[in-house]
């Protein structure tokens, strides 16, 4: 089968590998789709950081659908011919954070794509206790931004949002974009703030009650005129750079969360002293657990978050390093999500 393998630095090569053949407790999965995200462009161009070394070569990618291709002996509660989505991280159980059902803490944990062969291939193989049927009406498209969702869907349990909060999303890409629809649908009013009018049109589009561009305009003065003169309830950090956590916080009203849901290449600084006169919550976000999975998947069912309109393009095995790579390391970021499909 076809797929795409990590060497090193700057060095992926689409290659022909053996089919993975499922084990028992297994299934195997024709992958129908599989994204190419922002942590996939740092590793091709700073990696590797989170893949395994000892695993090098290997299959990458982490955001995919599929449908059941062959069972391994004993799975029962998928069949052949399903479509599903997977809950990508893979957690011990029996580790101090399993057993309080912090799985995204997991000392041991095994993600698609960095510890295990990834989806950027024609089949692959999962747990399949952790693979999770789609309803008929969701399409495979849609369920392909699944691992993105579930990202932003743990963010926003991380804000502790209430019905009526104000939220900022600073860093309206992918994550960005997805954390804003989430937290709109638990009854938060939503706000936008970027730098590009691409993602900032597409912000207003997906429900943002203003989209702000921080280049023309000064956030923290729009923001505070927005809501009365006091900041955002909750400001996500969806961007990454090495500059925004220290503006998340000074755009939050005193006594406001924070969540820092990006990863930085570059390391952050700021004066703690503004969150201890403030009195700011500072939380982390990483990753997510089964519960967001299910539930971001329960919320593009209902139709309250919409991911198609963030797929960008759709291109063929071959296409991987010529066009998307290519397109999504560009100065000029011009996408959201690129979709391979590895069937064409």
């Amino acid at each position: 089968m076809k797929a795409l393998r990590f060497h090193g630095n700057k060095d992926l090569r689409l290659e022909e590998v053996p089919e993975p053949v499922a084990a028992p407790g297994e299934a195997q999965i024709r992958v129908d789709y599989c994204g190419i995200c922002a942590t996939d462009i740092e590793e091709y161009l700073y990696g590797p950081k989170f893949l395994r070394q000892e695993l090098i070569p290997l299959i990458t990618g982490h955001e995919m659908t599929g449908t059941i291709s062959a069972l391994g002996e004993g799975v029962t509660n998928v069949s052949v011919g399903d479509r599903v989505v997977i809950n990508s991280l893979l957690s011990c159980g029996t580790c101090w954070w399993c057993k309080r059902g912090e799985m995204q803490l997991c000392p041991s944990w095994k993600v698609l794509g960095f510890d295990r062969s990834g989806g950027l291939a024609q089949y692959t193989t999962w747990p399949a206790s952790e693979i999770i049927k789609l309803p008929e009406h969701v399409t495979s498209e849609a369920a392909a931004l699944m691992e993105p969702s579930s990202v932003a869907h743990h963010a926003v349990r991380r804000a502790n949002i209430s019905k009526g909060d104000s939220v900022a999303v600073l860093g309206a890409g992918t994550v960005g974009l997805l954390s804003m629809q989430i937290a709109k649908a638990k009854g938060a009013r939503v706000f936008a703030v970027d730098r590009r009018d691409m993602s900032l049109g597409m912000a207003s589009e997906l429900g943002a009650e203003v989209a702000i561009n921080s280049e023309t305009t000064n956030p923290i003065e729009a923001l505070q005129e927005l809501t009365e003169g006091v900041g955002p309830d909750v400001v996500i950090d969806a961007a990454g750079a090495a500059s925004t956590p220290d503006l998340a916080i000074k755009l939050t009203r005193k006594g406001g969360r924070v969540v820092l849901v990006a990863i930085y290449v570059d390391t952050p600084s700021f004066d703690f002293n503004s969150i201890v006169t403030s009195e700011v919550e500072v939380t982390g976000s990483i990753a997510f657990t089964r519960e967001d999975v299910e539930g971001a998947l329960d919320l593009i069912s209902s139709g309250k978050v919409q991911t198609t309109p963030l797929i960008t393009e759709q291109i063929s095995m071959d296409e991987i390093i010529s066009v998307g790579f290519k397109r999504m390391t560009a100065e000029t970021k011009d996408v959201f999500r690129i979709l391979v499909s590895p069937q064409s």
